[in-house]
C-alpha cells in the first residue's frame, strides 16, 4: 500500500530531523549560543513522535491479515509462518547494523566506547532487552529501544488480534477502552513504561484502522477534501502540540486521524502515493537503523562552539543528511531488500550449496580414462 509507505516517509523524516536537532543540542563537547530564532526548532523537537506513528503503522500492517480473516473470511494466518517471517525479515538487518555500528565506534575511538557497560550492552540489545533492564536507551544508536517495543508487540500480536473475532460494536468498544485505559497500567506495573504497556495504545489504534479498512466503516461519511484538511491538521498537531499529559492521551487519536486521511483522502493520499515519497518510505527500516549513529559520529566535526542552534542544525542537516541517505539506500538494496523475499533463507541455502558443490567438483581430479 503506497500510502502506508508514504506514512513511513513522514515517520522516518520526522525522526531523522529530530535527531539532527538532538545531536546538535546534546553534544557533550559543544556549547551553542542562544539566539532569538531558537523557537523555530519547536516542530523539529517533536519529531520523535514519528516513533509513535511507526507503532500505529505496525499495528495496522500486522493486524490487517488477522482482521481480514476474522472479519471478512480471508485466509487464516499461519502463526509459525508469521513468526518466522518476522525473524527472517527483520533480524538480519538489525543484527548486522548493530555489529557495524559497534565496530565503527571502536575503530573511531568514539566517546561512547569509554562508557561503563558499553560492550556488555551489546548482547542485551541483540536480545531486545536493553531498554527494559537498564531503563534508558543506549547512548550509541539509542533509537533501537523502539525495536524492543516492536518485538514485544510482534510476540503478542496473534493473541491481541483475537479481538477481531468479536462482533463490530463490542470489538471497537474493546479497542477504544484498551486504547484509553491500558496505558494507566504502567502506574502499577513495575517498569511498565519501559515495555509494550507504555505504548500499546498506538498499536491498537493501528488495529482499529485495520478494522475500518476491512469493513469500510464510515467510508463516504466525510468528503475527501475534508479528510485532506483533517490529515494536514492532525499532522501539524503532532508536530506542534506541547508534551503534556493531555497531549499524550490525545496523541493516539491524532495519529489515527492522519492514518484515516492517508487511507481515504484525496490530495493527502495522492501525495503519500508519490513514487519518491513511497519508495523512500519503504526504506525506512534501513534509514532508521543507520541514521542516528552516522549523525552522532560527524556532529563534532561539523558543529563548533558558539554557533546558534538554527545555524548548527542547518549545518549538520546539510552535511549529515546526504551520507545518511546514501548509507540507508545502499543498506536497503544490499541487505534489507533481499530479506524481504519470504523464502530467502532457502534460496540462499540452495545458492551456496550449488557454489560449494561446484567448488568441490572443480577441486577433484578428473580421471584419465587412458590409465588402466
Amino acid at each position: 500500500m503506497a500510502e502506508v509507505d508514504g506514512l513511513r516517509f513522514i515517520a522516518i523524516f520526522s525522526v531523522m530531523l529530530f535527531h539532527v536537532y538532538f545531536n546538535v543540542a546534546h553534544s557533550r563537547d559543544i556549547q551553542l549560543a542562544p539566539g532569538k530564532f531558537d523557537f523555530l526548532a519547536w516542530p523539529i523537537t517533536n519529531g520523535f513522535r514519528g516513533v509513535q506513528l511507526f507503532f500505529v503503522i505496525s499495528g495496522f500492517i500486522l493486524g490487517l491479515p488477522f482482521a481480514a480473516h476474522y472479519i471478512t473470511g480471508g485466509p487464516p494466518v499461519k502463526i509459525g509462518r508469521f513468526y518466522l517471517r518476522r525473524i527472517t525479515r527483520l533480524e538480519p538487518p538489525y543484527i548486522l547494523a548493530l555489529l557495524l555500528v559497534y565496530a565503527a565506534a571502536v575503530l573511531m575511538h568514539n566517546v561512547h566506547t569509554k562508557e561503563p557497560g558499553f560492550f556488555s550492552g551489546l548482547p542485551l540489545r541483540l536480545a531486545y532487552s536493553y531498554y527494559f533492564i537498564r531503563l534508558a536507551p543506549s547512548t550509541l544508536d539509542g533509537v533501537t529501544w523502539t525495536l524492543e517495543i516492536e518485538v514485544q508487540f510482534y510476540l503478542l500480536a496473534p493473541l491481541l488480534a483475537k479481538v477481531f473475532k468479536l462482533p463490530a460494536v463490542p470489538r471497537r468498544l474493546a479497542l477504544i477502552v484498551a486504547i484509553i485505559g491500558v496505558p494507566f497500567l504502567t502506574l502499577i506495573v513495575p517498569r511498565g513504561e519501559h515495555t509494550l504497556l507504555g505504548f500499546v495504545q498506538y498499536f491498537l489504534i493501528g488495529f482499529l484502522m485495520a478494522d475500518f479498512h476491512c469493513t469500510n466503516a464510515g467510508k463516504g461519511w466525510l468528503p475527501a477534501w475534508l479528510l485532506d484538511l483533517a490529515g494536514v491538521g492532525c499532522l501539524l498537531t503532532m508536530l506542534f502540540m506541547p508534551e503534556t499529559p493531555l497531549v499524550l492521551n490525545l496523541l493516539p487519536w491524532v495519529l489515527g486521524g492522519i492514518f484515516i486521511a492517508a487511507l481515504r483522502g484525496n490530495l493527502f493520499t495522492a501525495f503519500l502515493r508519490l513514487p519518491t515519497i513511497s519508495v523512500i518510505g519503504g526504506m525506512c527500516y534501513s534509514l532508521y537503523l543507520l541514521h542516528n549513529p552516522i549523525l552522532s559520529f560527524i556532529t563534532n566535526k561539523v558543529v563548533v562552539n558558539g554557533m546558534s542552534v538554527p545555524l548548527a542544525y542547518f549545518r549538520l542537516l546539510i552535511i549529515g543528511m546526504p551520507p545518511v541517505m546514501i548509507a540507508g539506500i545502499v543498506y536497503y538494496i544490499l541487505i534489507e531488500r533481499p530479506c524481504m523475499v519470504p523464502n530467502w533463507p532457502r534460496l540462499a541455502f540452495h545458492y551456496f550449496s550449488r557454489k560449494m558443490s561446484g567448488t568441490s567438483q572443480a577441486a577433484s581430479p578428473i580421471p584419465d580414462s587412458s590409465v588402466k
